[in-house]
Protein backbone atom coordinates (compact mmCIF):
# COMPACT_ATOMS: atom_id res chain seq x y z
CA UNK A 1 0.00 0.00 0.00
CA UNK A 2 1.12 3.55 -0.71
CA UNK A 3 1.25 5.86 2.31
CA UNK A 4 1.24 9.62 1.86
CA UNK A 5 3.23 11.69 4.35
CA UNK A 6 2.68 15.42 3.72
CA UNK A 7 6.21 16.76 3.91
CA UNK A 8 9.17 16.83 1.58
CA UNK A 9 11.82 14.14 1.27
CA UNK A 10 14.41 16.54 2.70
CA UNK A 11 12.58 16.30 6.02
CA UNK A 12 13.31 12.59 6.45
CA UNK A 13 14.13 11.68 10.03
CA UNK A 14 16.17 8.61 11.08
CA UNK A 15 13.03 7.41 12.89
CA UNK A 16 11.26 7.11 9.54
CA UNK A 17 14.27 5.66 7.73
CA UNK A 18 14.54 2.84 10.26
CA UNK A 19 10.88 1.83 9.74
CA UNK A 20 10.89 2.35 5.97
CA UNK A 21 13.80 -0.06 5.55
CA UNK A 22 11.68 -3.02 6.71
CA UNK A 23 8.11 -1.98 5.95
CA UNK A 24 6.14 -3.65 3.18
CA UNK A 25 4.48 -0.36 2.29
CA UNK A 26 5.55 2.37 -0.12
CA UNK A 27 6.11 5.79 1.46
CA UNK A 28 5.21 8.83 -0.62
CA UNK A 29 6.85 11.94 0.91
CA UNK A 30 5.54 15.00 -0.89
CA UNK A 31 4.35 18.57 -0.41
CA UNK A 32 0.94 18.52 1.28
CA UNK A 33 -0.69 20.20 -1.73
CA UNK A 34 0.24 17.33 -4.07
CA UNK A 35 -1.77 14.51 -2.58
CA UNK A 36 -2.31 11.45 -4.79
CA UNK A 37 -5.78 9.93 -4.24
CA UNK A 38 -4.28 6.47 -4.83
CA UNK A 39 -2.81 6.79 -1.32
CA UNK A 40 -5.41 5.37 1.07
CA UNK A 41 -3.44 6.35 4.18
CA UNK A 42 -2.26 9.85 5.05
CA UNK A 43 0.31 9.58 7.85
CA UNK A 44 1.22 12.82 9.63
CA UNK A 45 4.20 12.78 12.00
CA UNK A 46 5.11 16.39 12.80
CA UNK A 47 2.39 18.95 11.97
CA UNK A 48 5.00 21.71 11.59
CA UNK A 49 6.67 19.74 8.79
CA UNK A 50 3.55 20.27 6.67
CA UNK A 51 4.61 23.92 6.32
CA UNK A 52 8.37 23.23 6.23
CA UNK A 53 8.64 24.04 9.96
CA UNK A 54 7.60 27.65 9.33
CA UNK A 55 4.72 29.30 11.19
CA UNK A 56 1.53 28.91 9.14
CA UNK A 57 -0.61 31.94 8.35
CA UNK A 58 -4.37 32.00 8.89
CA UNK A 59 -4.73 31.50 5.15
CA UNK A 60 -2.42 28.47 5.29
CA UNK A 61 -4.54 26.94 8.02
CA UNK A 62 -7.78 27.51 6.14
CA UNK A 63 -6.30 25.91 3.03
CA UNK A 64 -5.11 22.96 5.09
CA UNK A 65 -8.64 22.43 6.44
CA UNK A 66 -9.94 22.30 2.86
CA UNK A 67 -7.18 19.89 1.85
CA UNK A 68 -7.87 17.61 4.80
CA UNK A 69 -11.48 17.33 3.63
CA UNK A 70 -10.16 16.12 0.27
CA UNK A 71 -7.88 13.62 1.99
CA UNK A 72 -10.75 12.25 4.05
CA UNK A 73 -12.83 11.60 0.92
CA UNK A 74 -10.51 8.78 -0.10
CA UNK A 75 -8.05 8.14 2.74
CA UNK A 76 -7.74 7.50 6.47
CA UNK A 77 -5.70 10.05 8.41
CA UNK A 78 -3.16 8.51 10.76
CA UNK A 79 -1.28 10.79 13.16
CA UNK A 80 1.88 9.45 14.79
CA UNK A 81 2.06 11.48 18.01
CA UNK A 82 5.66 12.56 18.60
CA UNK A 83 4.98 15.78 20.53
CA UNK A 84 2.31 17.38 22.69
CA UNK A 85 2.79 20.58 20.69
CA UNK A 86 5.58 22.44 18.97
CA UNK A 87 8.56 21.91 21.25
CA UNK A 88 10.20 25.29 20.76
CA UNK A 89 8.86 28.68 19.75
CA UNK A 90 5.19 27.79 19.72
CA UNK A 91 2.67 30.44 18.66
CA UNK A 92 -1.14 30.65 18.52
CA UNK A 93 -1.07 29.51 14.89
CA UNK A 94 1.16 26.53 15.65
CA UNK A 95 -1.29 25.61 18.41
CA UNK A 96 -4.16 25.87 15.92
CA UNK A 97 -2.22 23.67 13.49
CA UNK A 98 -1.82 20.90 16.05
CA UNK A 99 -5.50 21.15 16.96
CA UNK A 100 -6.59 20.92 13.30
CA UNK A 101 -4.51 17.77 12.82
CA UNK A 102 -5.67 16.16 16.06
CA UNK A 103 -9.36 16.87 15.47
CA UNK A 104 -9.23 15.36 11.98
CA UNK A 105 -7.28 12.24 12.93
CA UNK A 106 -8.94 8.85 12.40
CA UNK A 107 -6.18 6.78 14.04
CA UNK A 108 -3.52 7.90 16.52
CA UNK A 109 -0.26 5.98 16.68
CA UNK A 110 1.45 6.45 20.04
CA UNK A 111 5.04 5.67 21.00
CA UNK A 112 4.14 4.57 24.53
CA UNK A 113 1.42 3.82 27.05
CA UNK A 114 1.48 7.30 28.61
CA UNK A 115 0.65 8.95 25.31
CA UNK A 116 -2.10 6.43 24.54
CA UNK A 117 -3.80 6.93 27.92
CA UNK A 118 -3.53 10.71 27.68
CA UNK A 119 -5.03 11.05 24.20
CA UNK A 120 -7.67 8.34 24.63
CA UNK A 121 -9.22 10.60 27.26
CA UNK A 122 -8.99 13.61 24.96
CA UNK A 123 -10.24 11.85 21.81
CA UNK A 124 -12.22 8.80 22.96
CA UNK A 125 -14.15 8.30 19.72
CA UNK A 126 -11.18 7.52 17.46
CA UNK A 127 -8.79 4.58 17.34
CA UNK A 128 -5.55 4.58 19.34
CA UNK A 129 -2.64 2.20 18.69
CA UNK A 130 0.91 1.82 20.02
CA UNK A 131 3.89 1.36 17.73
CA UNK A 132 7.16 1.79 19.63
CA UNK A 133 10.05 4.03 18.61
CA UNK A 134 12.88 2.07 16.93
CA UNK A 135 16.52 2.20 17.88
CA UNK A 136 18.78 3.66 15.19
CA UNK A 137 20.66 0.53 14.16
CA UNK A 138 20.91 1.56 10.48
CA UNK A 139 21.59 5.27 10.96
CA UNK A 140 24.70 5.34 13.15
CA UNK A 141 27.95 3.39 13.48
CA UNK A 142 29.15 2.16 16.86
CA UNK A 143 32.93 2.56 17.32
CA UNK A 144 35.16 0.99 19.98
CA UNK A 145 35.22 3.36 22.95
CA UNK A 146 39.01 3.52 23.11
CA UNK A 147 39.32 4.39 19.41
CA UNK A 148 36.61 7.06 19.69
CA UNK A 149 38.34 8.67 22.68
CA UNK A 150 41.70 8.65 20.92
CA UNK A 151 40.23 10.44 17.92
CA UNK A 152 38.44 13.01 20.12
CA UNK A 153 41.37 13.59 22.52
CA UNK A 154 39.49 12.32 25.59
CA UNK A 155 41.33 10.68 28.51
CA UNK A 156 40.76 6.92 28.38
CA UNK A 157 40.30 6.80 32.16
CA UNK A 158 37.78 9.65 32.41
CA UNK A 159 34.11 9.19 33.26
CA UNK A 160 32.31 10.60 30.22
CA UNK A 161 28.73 11.90 30.29
CA UNK A 162 27.12 12.92 26.99
CA UNK A 163 24.03 15.13 26.59
CA UNK A 164 23.06 14.59 22.93
CA UNK A 165 20.74 16.76 20.89
CA UNK A 166 20.27 20.51 20.77
CA UNK A 167 20.16 22.26 24.14
CA UNK A 168 17.07 24.33 23.45
CA UNK A 169 16.55 26.42 26.57
CA UNK A 170 18.38 27.98 29.50
CA UNK A 171 16.60 25.53 31.78
CA UNK A 172 18.02 22.58 29.86
CA UNK A 173 21.49 24.12 29.82
CA UNK A 174 21.49 24.84 33.54
CA UNK A 175 20.23 21.34 34.27
CA UNK A 176 23.06 19.74 32.29
CA UNK A 177 25.88 21.99 33.51
CA UNK A 178 24.90 22.14 37.18
CA UNK A 179 24.16 18.42 37.60
CA UNK A 180 27.46 17.50 35.92
CA UNK A 181 29.40 19.98 38.03
CA UNK A 182 27.84 18.50 41.18
CA UNK A 183 29.24 15.03 40.44
CA UNK A 184 31.98 14.30 42.97
CA UNK A 185 34.30 12.76 40.37
CA UNK A 186 37.69 14.29 39.69
CA UNK A 187 38.39 12.92 36.21
CA UNK A 188 35.19 13.56 34.27
CA UNK A 189 34.20 14.89 30.86
CA UNK A 190 30.91 16.36 29.66
CA UNK A 191 30.06 16.16 25.96
CA UNK A 192 27.33 18.36 24.47
CA UNK A 193 26.61 17.78 20.80
CA UNK A 194 24.84 21.13 20.30
CA UNK A 195 25.17 23.47 23.26
CA UNK A 196 23.17 26.69 23.62
CA UNK A 197 25.45 29.73 23.69
CA UNK A 198 23.05 32.66 24.03
CA UNK A 199 23.16 34.33 27.42
CA UNK A 200 20.39 36.03 29.36
CA UNK A 201 22.37 39.23 29.71
CA UNK A 202 20.89 42.65 29.08
CA UNK A 203 21.04 46.21 30.39
CA UNK A 204 19.95 49.69 29.27
CA UNK A 205 22.11 50.90 26.38
CA UNK A 206 23.47 47.44 25.41
CA UNK A 207 22.29 47.80 21.80
CA UNK A 208 23.93 51.23 21.43
CA UNK A 209 27.11 49.95 23.05
CA UNK A 210 27.28 47.00 20.63
CA UNK A 211 28.64 49.35 17.96
CA UNK A 212 31.82 49.59 20.04
CA UNK A 213 31.76 46.49 22.24
CA UNK A 214 29.45 43.49 21.92
CA UNK A 215 28.91 42.29 25.50
CA UNK A 216 26.92 39.26 24.37
CA UNK A 217 29.68 38.11 22.02
CA UNK A 218 32.29 38.68 24.74
CA UNK A 219 30.51 36.40 27.21
CA UNK A 220 29.84 33.75 24.57
CA UNK A 221 33.56 33.74 23.79
CA UNK A 222 34.31 33.36 27.51
CA UNK A 223 31.79 30.51 27.78
CA UNK A 224 33.44 28.64 24.91
CA UNK A 225 36.94 29.22 26.29
CA UNK A 226 35.87 27.85 29.67
CA UNK A 227 34.20 24.72 28.33
CA UNK A 228 36.98 22.91 26.51
CA UNK A 229 38.95 19.70 26.96
CA UNK A 230 40.08 18.12 29.18
CA UNK A 231 36.79 18.63 31.07
CA UNK A 232 34.36 19.58 28.30
CA UNK A 233 33.80 18.76 24.64
CA UNK A 234 31.10 21.06 23.27
CA UNK A 235 29.80 21.55 19.75
CA UNK A 236 27.62 24.54 18.94
CA UNK A 237 25.99 23.38 15.71
CA UNK A 238 24.32 20.13 14.65
CA UNK A 239 26.72 17.24 14.03
CA UNK A 240 26.78 14.84 11.11
CA UNK A 241 25.72 11.28 11.88
CA UNK A 242 29.36 10.19 11.73
CA UNK A 243 30.45 12.89 14.18
CA UNK A 244 27.60 12.05 16.54
CA UNK A 245 28.44 8.33 16.28
CA UNK A 246 32.01 9.02 17.37
CA UNK A 247 30.98 11.13 20.37
CA UNK A 248 28.30 8.67 21.48
CA UNK A 249 30.81 5.83 21.23
CA UNK A 250 33.22 7.71 23.51
CA UNK A 251 30.66 8.14 26.30
CA UNK A 252 29.87 6.05 29.39
CA UNK A 253 26.50 7.51 30.38
CA UNK A 254 23.85 9.35 28.34
CA UNK A 255 21.95 12.25 29.95
CA UNK A 256 18.68 13.08 28.19
CA UNK A 257 18.63 16.90 28.51
CA UNK A 258 14.88 17.39 28.29
CA UNK A 259 12.38 18.91 30.72
CA UNK A 260 8.89 18.89 29.18
CA UNK A 261 8.47 16.46 26.27
CA UNK A 262 6.16 13.60 25.38
CA UNK A 263 8.93 11.64 23.64
CA UNK A 264 12.64 11.94 22.97
CA UNK A 265 14.66 10.14 20.31
CA UNK A 266 17.71 10.67 22.54
CA UNK A 267 16.49 7.77 24.70
CA UNK A 268 16.76 5.46 21.69
CA UNK A 269 20.07 6.95 20.66
CA UNK A 270 21.37 5.85 24.06
CA UNK A 271 19.86 2.38 23.59
CA UNK A 272 21.42 2.16 20.10
CA UNK A 273 24.91 2.65 21.49
CA UNK A 274 24.35 0.33 24.46
CA UNK A 275 24.81 3.13 27.00
CA UNK A 276 23.30 3.52 30.44
CA UNK A 277 20.75 6.27 29.81
CA UNK A 278 19.41 8.69 32.42
CA UNK A 279 16.40 10.88 31.69
CA UNK A 280 13.41 12.82 32.99
CA UNK A 281 10.38 11.11 34.52
CA UNK A 282 8.00 12.62 31.96
CA UNK A 283 5.75 11.39 29.15
CA UNK A 284 6.69 8.13 27.46
CA UNK A 285 10.34 8.71 28.41
CA UNK A 286 9.80 7.55 32.00
CA UNK A 287 8.30 4.17 31.07
CA UNK A 288 10.95 3.53 28.39
CA UNK A 289 13.82 4.12 30.83
CA UNK A 290 12.25 2.28 33.75
CA UNK A 291 11.63 -0.72 31.53
CA UNK A 292 15.41 -1.21 31.35
CA UNK A 293 15.86 -0.24 35.02
CA UNK A 294 17.56 3.03 34.14
CA UNK A 295 17.44 5.98 36.57
CA UNK A 296 14.96 8.81 36.04
CA UNK A 297 14.85 12.27 37.58
CA UNK A 298 12.63 15.24 38.30
CA UNK A 299 13.70 17.80 35.65
CA UNK A 300 12.77 20.64 38.03
CA UNK A 301 15.36 19.54 40.60
CA UNK A 302 19.12 19.71 39.95
CA UNK A 303 19.78 17.46 42.95
CA UNK A 304 17.40 14.87 41.49
CA UNK A 305 19.26 15.00 38.15
CA UNK A 306 22.62 14.64 39.90
CA UNK A 307 21.35 11.72 41.99
CA UNK A 308 20.07 9.95 38.86
CA UNK A 309 23.41 10.54 37.13
CA UNK A 310 25.23 9.05 40.13
CA UNK A 311 22.99 5.97 39.96
CA UNK A 312 23.62 5.70 36.23
CA UNK A 313 27.39 5.92 36.76
CA UNK A 314 27.25 3.18 39.41
CA UNK A 315 25.24 1.01 37.02
CA UNK A 316 27.81 1.61 34.29
CA UNK A 317 30.76 0.84 36.57
CA UNK A 318 29.11 -2.31 37.93
CA UNK A 319 28.85 -3.76 34.44
CA UNK A 320 25.35 -4.99 35.24
CA UNK A 321 24.00 -3.36 32.09
CA UNK A 322 25.54 -5.21 29.16
CA UNK A 323 24.10 -3.00 26.45
CA UNK A 324 21.22 -5.20 25.32
CA UNK A 325 17.90 -3.56 24.47
CA UNK A 326 14.36 -4.83 24.21
CA UNK A 327 13.42 -6.70 21.02
CA UNK A 328 10.31 -4.58 20.54
CA UNK A 329 12.52 -1.56 19.78
CA UNK A 330 14.41 -3.27 16.94
CA UNK A 331 13.50 -1.59 13.63
CA UNK A 332 12.43 -4.84 11.96
CA UNK A 333 9.93 -5.51 14.76
CA UNK A 334 8.72 -1.90 14.91
CA UNK A 335 8.11 -2.01 11.13
CA UNK A 336 6.08 -5.21 11.53
CA UNK A 337 3.88 -3.55 14.16
CA UNK A 338 3.49 -0.46 12.01
CA UNK A 339 2.48 -2.60 9.02
CA UNK A 340 0.03 -4.53 11.17
CA UNK A 341 -1.69 -1.31 12.27
CA UNK A 342 -1.91 -0.06 8.68
CA UNK A 343 -3.29 -3.36 7.38
CA UNK A 344 -5.90 -3.49 10.13
CA UNK A 345 -7.03 0.01 9.20
CA UNK A 346 -7.35 -1.05 5.58
CA UNK A 347 -9.59 -4.00 6.50
CA UNK A 348 -12.09 -1.86 8.41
Amino acid sequence: MKIFSPFKKAEYHPYLDEIKKYSQHVFDYEDWKYYNPSCKIVNIHWPEAIFNWQEPSENNLENLKKTIKIWKNSAIIVYTKHDFERTKGTTPNFTKLFKIVEENTDVFIHLGEFSKRFYEKKYPKVKHEIVYHPIFENSFEVYPKTAARDLLGIDQNALVVIAPGKIRSFKERNMVLKSFKALKIENKVLISTNMRTELRFDFPGRVRLRKYFDVQRFFIKKFKEKHQLPGYLFSYDPLTNDELSLQMSAADVVLVPRTDLLNSGIVFLGFTFGKVTVGPAIGNIEEQLKELNFPVFDPNSISSVTEALEKGIKLHLSGEYAGSTLAKYLPINVAKEYDKVILNIKKQ
